[in-house]
């Protein structure tokens, strides 16, 4: 046999051995999680806008295909070029300040060929995980010491402060989730992130006070208290996800019959408030059934985090787990009234090519990174 045969031969035997490590329950409980959220688009949008759930589609194409060729790449690539993805996130967040397009009083998108828009803020998330887990990996122990720990704050800060002023407070806040709970596995004390905590606190009061937030902003807070109080403006969102979800009762009213929601008394039915089109149609069950469905998936996230035999891919996982995490808890709680409306989507199921490739390039990295594992009992 030729030394190219006996390559390739070798190739395929390294190629078959990988796959024994594939996370089969992560890639179809995504899946499912995937077929959940376009069912629930196309309830929302196929009376008014049908044209929504179809480019959703060529999204989700375009989204698997990338997910599939990520898991194949070793993440350790990414860890290698760090400091030219973390530039490319500041480049694509400088260029929506300078030539991005901008809808309902907001400049996030950067316009596409073909009437396509893309959102960098949901590519910052990964990026940012990605970086700030190959930042973490490089520092070792020092991120345990003052002068690490503020590199690392900064690290985070300079996107962070970019997608603020866009504004968008409710992705600015998701990066700084991210930031915490990664500083947090890398080992950072727990009273230096109680200081940062606290400094928040008071930043944000400073804000307010001098009006660096907008007025809808201020009015989205001030209903989370009492929505009764403006109920046809800032407390409307609020009051009409809680009548839909209460309609639905125990079973729901049934796919494609949900009253609320085919009036379209919810605002944003198709994104932000989407778990609203779950609670309606399927009811007490239907929503429960969907959250187990999400909290599997995050169990088995985490079950890369804790199996990672490198400190990158626990790092990376850990972040990817609390972006998803923290995005179902705010997405699911606001619908519920148990957050203020920040205007945070649900992964896999609110409308937007952006946030969807960027949670199909995430899982690509997790099955990545455990094709490169050791097998390990589900």
């Amino acid at each position: 046999m030729a030394k190219s045969e006996w390559r390739i031969a070798g190739e395929w035997q390294q190629t078959a051995r990988r796959l024994k490590t594939l996370d089969i329950p992560l890639l179809l409980t995504t899946l499912l999680l995937m077929g959940v959220g376009l069912l629930s688009l196309y309830s929302a949008t196929y009376q008014w806008a049908p044209e929504l759930f179809r480019r959703q589609l060529l999204w989700l194409g375009l989204g698997l295909t990338g997910m599939a060729t990520l898991a194949l790449i070793d993440p350790a690539v990414w860890m290698r070029h760090w400091r030219w993805l973390y530039a490319l996130n500041l480049v694509m967040l400088l260029m929506v300040d300078l030539i991005g397009a901008e809808r309902k009083g907001a400049q996030r998108w950067l316009e596409l060929p073909g009437g396509f828009q893309v959102q960098p803020s949901e590519f910052a998330k990964l990026l940012l995980i990605l970086t700030l887990a190959s930042l973490f990996a490089r520092m070792g122990a020092s991120v345990r010491t003052p002068r690490g720990f503020l590199i690392s704050l900064l690290h985070a800060a300079l996107p962070a402060l970019l997608v603020f002023k866009q504004p968008d407070l409710g992705t600015s806040i998701v990066l700084g989730a991210l930031w915490f709970g990664m500083v947090y596995l890398a080992g950072a004390p727990l009273r230096w992130l109680a200081l940062v905590a606290l400094a928040g606190v008071f930043a944000f009061g400073a804000m307010w006070h001098w009006n660096l937030l907008k007025d809808y902003q201020k009015a989205r807070l001030v209903s989370f208290l009492n929505p009764e109080a403006d109920p046809q403006q800032s407390g409307y969102h609020i009051l009409q996800a809680r009548i839909a979800i209460g309609s639905g009762q125990l079973t729901g009213k049934g796919y494609l019959h949900g009253t609320q929601k085919n009036l379209r008394y919810i605002p944003e039915q198709h994104t932000d408030f989407i778990f609203v089109v779950i609670g309606e149609e399927g009811g007490f069950l239907g929503a429960v059934g969907f959250l187990a469905l999400y909290g599997f998936f995050l169990y088995r996230v985490w079950r890369v985090m804790v199996s990672a035999s490198q400190e990158f891919y626990r790092l990376m996982a850990g972040g990817i787990l609390v972006f998803f995490l923290f995005h179902l808890m705010t997405n699911v709680g606001m619908t519920l009234g148990l957050f203020p409306v920040v205007g945070i989507p649900l992964p896999f199921v609110s409308l937007g090519g952006s946030m969807l490739i960027t949670t199909c390039a995430a899982v690509g990295f997790l099955l990545g990174a455990r094709l490169r594992e050791q097998p390990f009992q589900i």
